[in-house]
């Protein structure tokens, strides 16, 4: 009997698509298992082909919305229908609102317990919130839960956030992953080169800190000697000021290849689940220097595979350091390269994916070899 999973998000972009499509690609190859990803664009969303070849040949992809204005009632409408004329055993929601709309429909539909909710980083987990709108992420975080208490998180930090603010919920964790053998392949940074070439990866957008990492740049171009500080991605320029230079939308091909030559990637989040962008510097052998947020610990070791700071003074000081010692960096890179492969390579993930099902109560209508 040939069974079906359902991948639904509105986040179809950066580290969550890259999550969510290398997930269903690892089940996919799954005997007798149908996997599906349906998705409403964004306005970063990579053109449907582009999605297709990421998720592999063996997983259907559905557009559901191509105008992000139009996400929320197609997020909506499209989700009652396809739950209403099929009953996968296993529905995985992926980002807060469709884990708020897709709960909601799953308990109307009567599939509630065959349904699961990744966050990829709660709202209410990041550093630039205030604090009331964080009360009011936590409340709709809990009347979630009531509809569907089934989380799988990408972390153990995150997992440990949901339960100490989420009363009731179960959860499991299924780490993010990333092809670590093959980004290992790759040429990586150049640590005898004089000039430092610092970058960050992802989306122009107030949860990366933009503003953060142009203080730091600016401040560095200040005091010390040339190096080029550089945003790999686009999206709300206005937020990032000079000296940044701004690399534009890169496909995966360029994103990597960009990435590889940095010295260091300094990644000035607000909040993580476990950020895609940071395991795969790690496994091309670039350090790490980050904000000390959820997610984050969970794959940087500070002082070992890479450093943690707390606010601007200590991102800067961490460059410093790792600036004045090439050898040190070189061992970083070389710590977070082998500790990636052991911990956040794809051998095992459609398994771990339905052994943390299992976990929370999600039989998946068989056993699964």
């Amino acid at each position: 009997m040939t069974r079906a999973i359902l991948h639904i998000t509105d986040a179809a972009s950066s580290g969550v698509l890259a999550s969510v499509t290398t997930l269903a690609r690892a089940q996919s190859a799954t005997p007798d298992l149908e996997v599906t990803l349906a998705y409403v664009a964004r306005r970063d969303s990579p053109p449907p082909e582009q999605i297709r070849r990421m998720a592999g040949p063996d997983v259907t992809v559905v557009p559901w919305a191509r105008r992000p204005r139009l996400a929320l009632p197609a997020l909506l409408l499209r989700t009652t229908a396809a739950l209403a004329a099929t009953r996968p055993v296993l529905v995985h929601l992926h980002s807060s609102r469709t884990g708020m709309v897709g709960r909601l429909v799953a308990l109307l539909t009567g599939q509630r317990a065959r349904t699961v909710y990744s966050p990829h980083c709660f709202a209410f987990d990041r550093s630039d919130t205030s604090a009331p709108r964080r009360r009011a992420l936590i409340a709709l975080e809990r009347l979630g839960g009531l509809m569907g208490p089934r989380l799988l998180l990408v972390s153990e930090t995150e997992e440990a956030l949901a339960r100490q603010v989420l009363p009731g919920v179960r959860t499991a964790v299924l780490r993010n992953r990333v092809d670590a053998a093959a980004l290992a392949a790759r040429p990586g940074p150049d640590t005898s080169a004089t000039d430092l070439l610092v970058v960050h990866v992802g989306r122009i957008a107030a949860q990366k800190r933009p503003a953060e990492f142009a203080a730091v740049a600016r401040r560095w171009r200040a005091a010390h000697a040339a190096a080029t500080f550089r945003w790999l991605g686009d999206g709300e320029r206005a937020l990032l000021d000079p000296p940044v230079e701004i690399s534009g939308w890169l496909d995966r091909e360029a994103l990597l290849a960009a990435l590889g030559r940095a010295d260091v990637l300094l990644f000035t989040t607000a909040g993580e689940g476990l950020p895609i962008a940071v395991l795969e510097a790690q496994a091309l052998g670039v350090p790490v220097v980050a904000h000390d947020v959820t997610g984050m610990s969970d794959v940087v070791d500070d002082g070992v595979t890479g450093l943690l700071r707390q606010d601007a003074d200590g991102l800067l000081q961490a460059l410093e350091e790792l600036t004045a010692d090439p050898d040190r960096r070189r061992a970083l890179g070389e710590e977070a390269q082998a500790r990636v492969r052991r911990r956040f390579g794809l051998d095992g993930l459609a398994e771990d994916s339905f052994a943390a099902c299992r976990r929370i109560g999600i039989p998946l209508g068989e056993e699964t070899p």
